[in-house]
């Protein structure tokens, strides 16, 4: 493992929950740069989910629980997260991390940061400082590195942890109780893809994305989408994927939406492919109305399992 414990003290902390059953827009601030949002109790409780979550547990949990000692299975739930472009990264987290396992994440936190580990009161809540406290807290490209630089973090709030890279947004939470304090809807507001049961929700401004080569395609992509999302949730059983891309300029999102369905047409008759890899390309549905882009399909869980297995 390369990571520091300290960076998986961070990244244990950027995985616990906020109990949210979804994401709205209106749960977002003015300036949001992106936001993720992963109910891991309904992937592992659910029978559409159980392979994704197997898969995350096996690649990460197991990892997370060897180097640091505490079990997600157990004391993890569900993760909301998002970066303001003013403001920095939070994470706000709820669920059974017991006590054992905050005293053991802050000796660790205290040995990795050696003298610039802070423990600091707040209106009679205790919380803590790891880092450079000048370090500016927030990076449009790197969020979460700007949190491995400077973090403040808490568990007075009961039964939730708080992570946040300055120090205003984290007494902002404490203020709230824990809550996230959106904007509602606004101009430019963040929209957001949900579902009566929705196991990841992510979305970005794209305009916040580092293009590293003008001239290639993907980069032209970029550069023509003000915004993007994608949603998996339980769909009857399966697992419903649904993506839309909103583009700056309509012309670019009919001509996106016809690569992707040339695309599809071409790999729907693959006799190489496994049927069920065929019939998941046949179940994909492309529209373009207007400047945006959706992509829709349902996956068997067996066929995700399998992919991740592989």
């Amino acid at each position: 493992m390369t990571a520091s414990r300290l960076t998986l003290l961070l990244l244990l902390l950027s995985l616990s929950p906020a109990t949210i059953a979804a994401v709205t827009a209106k749960d977002l601030p003015d300036h949001t740069v992106w936001y993720l949002h992963a109910d891991l109790e309904a992937l592992r409780t659910s029978s559409s989910g159980a392979s994704l979550y197997a898969w995350f547990d096996e690649e990460i949990g197991a990892e997370i629980n060897e180097e640091i000692g505490i079990d997600l299975n157990t004391e993890v739930n569900s993760i909301t997260a998002y970066t303001d472009a003013r403001n920095g990264t939070v994470v706000v987290s709820e669920g059974p991390l017991t006590r054992e396992s905050q005293e053991r994440l802050l000796a660790i936190a205290t040995l990795e940061a050696g003298g610039d580990f802070d423990v600091r009161e707040y209106k009679g809540m205790t919380y803590y400082h790891v880092g450079d406290e000048d370090d500016e807290g927030y990076r449009s490209d790197e969020p979460f590195e700007a949190l491995e630089d400077s973090a403040w973090f808490s568990f007075a709030i009961d039964g939730k942890a708080l992570l946040t890279s300055t120090e205003a947004q984290l007494k902002a939470l404490l203020d709230n109780g824990g809550r996230i304090a959106g904007a509602g809807s606004h101009d430019g507001a963040m929209f957001v893809l949900s579902a009566d049961k929705a196991f990841v929700q992510a979305g970005m401004q794209a305009d916040n994305m580092a293009i590293e080569d003008d001239d290639d395609w993907e980069s032209n992509i970029l550069r023509n989408t003000r915004q993007a999302a994608v949603l998996l949730a339980d769909k009857d059983g399966l697992i419903a994927v649904q993506a839309e891309l909103v583009s700056t300029d309509p012309k670019m999102a009919e001509a996106i939406g016809g690569i992707v369905n040339g695309l599809i047409s071409l790999q729907a008759f693959n006799s190489d492919l496994e049927p069920e890899i065929r019939d998941l390309i046949r179940n994909t549905r492309v529209e373009v109305k207007d400047n945006t882009l959706s992509i829709n399909t349902v996956i068997d869980p067996d066929v995700v399992a399998g992919i991740l297995s592989d």
